[in-house]
């Protein structure tokens, strides 16, 4: 299992949290609260947390192929949930996560 931890600086991280785990919740098991989720990709499993000025990502996946997609999936969702002010995900890599 490999680890990745990504960031999202900004002041909307709680609604990005909550919507981003909505949306997965209609393919994929996720939870969600003010604070913190999680998504259960069928290639890894996503934990999200929100700050009042970041949003979190800790991803963790089976292997490098399997973390590919899953950063692709969680990147591509927040660009969708950005279009006006477009974020892109800041990724660590797997070995210093």
């Amino acid at each position: 299992m490999i680890a990745s931890k990504g960031r999202v600086a900004t002041p909307l991280a709680a609604t990005y949290l909550a919507r981003l785990c909505k949306h997965f919740a209609k393919k994929v098991p996720a939870t969600w609260d003010e604070a913190h989720g999680s998504a259960e990709f069928p290639f890894g499993r996503c934990e999200l947390s929100a700050t009042e000025d970041e949003l979190r990502f800790h991803c963790t996946a089976p292997d490098a192929a399997a973390m590919a997609q899953l950063q692709d999936v969680i990147g591509l969702h927040v660009g969708m949930f950005t279009k006006r002010a477009p974020l892109r995900v800041a990724w660590e890599d797997a070995a210093s996560a």
